[in-house]
């Protein structure tokens, strides 16, 4: 993840350089006297073009890739608390995350605060002034500890073909599922035939969509056997 994340930097760095590059050759044209200049039209409106372009998707890439490292660091962070809110049994200081995740003391204490202020957490201070964080265990592993929800399956059943439209919906089969023409051929002469079993919703609405756009018929049923 860190070698593509560096990768994307990198692509956006050579985008915006030569964005940067093409604009500016396109300003130096524009500020030539020269009226024999040949292609001097040409080369501003290819510059502009070219330079905004570059300029725009370098910025957007490398806008998209601070989010996503961002979104990484948060995720991981998280993770580590709930670690060690588990094996303290609710309870956490600033100096164990801050040990744990590589924080800075102010950072582990900020983070802390906003959990507190989330999970409606108490606190304990000790003789020396140290701050214990103690939070009712089972509000969180109610909220954000559970295991995920077991992700639905579905079969994606073939039901009609109209003759009209038999050899654009064959195509589009063998290009969702990958199966040679004449297998599809053989598998459309049946049916209602299932083309797909044991998909997630969303890759089963995608095969339906597809399939439905040249016209045939789809159903999508849940597969109890996953």
């Amino acid at each position: 993840m860190a070698t593509v994340s560096v990768i994307k930097q990198g692509a956006a760095a050579a985008l915006i350089v030569v964005g940067v590059l093409c604009l500016g050759r396109a300003i130096e044209t524009g500020l030539d006297r020269n009226p024999n200049r040949v292609g001097k039209r040409e080369t501003i409106t290819a510059g502009l073009l070219l330079g905004g372009i570059a300029t725009t998707g370098g910025m957007a890439l490398a806008l998209n890739t601070r989010r996503q490292h961002r979104r990484q660091q948060q995720a991981q962070l998280q993770a580590v608390f709930f670690t060690l809110v588990k094996a303290g049994r609710g309870k956490i200081t600033p100096l164990r995350l801050a040990m744990e995740a590589q924080l800075t003391g102010e950072a582990a204490k900020t983070y802390l605060n906003e959990q507190a202020r989330q999970y409606d957490a108490t606190f304990q201070v000790d003789q020396e002034g140290g701050i214990t964080y103690c939070f009712n265990l089972g509000a969180v592993d109610s909220r954000l500890l559970r295991p995920p929800a077991p992700e639905l399956a579905f079969d994606v059943i073939l039901e009609a073909v109209p003759p009209v439209k038999q050899r654009e919906i064959i195509k589009t089969v063998q290009t969702l599922t990958g199966l040679e023409w004449k297998a599809v051929k053989a598998l459309v002469r049946k049916l209602p035939q299932p083309i797909q079993t044991g998909a997630s919703q969303r890759t089963a609405e995608d095969f339906k969509r597809a399939l439905e756009a040249v016209g045939a018929q789809v159903a999508l049923v849940l597969n109890t056997q996953r």
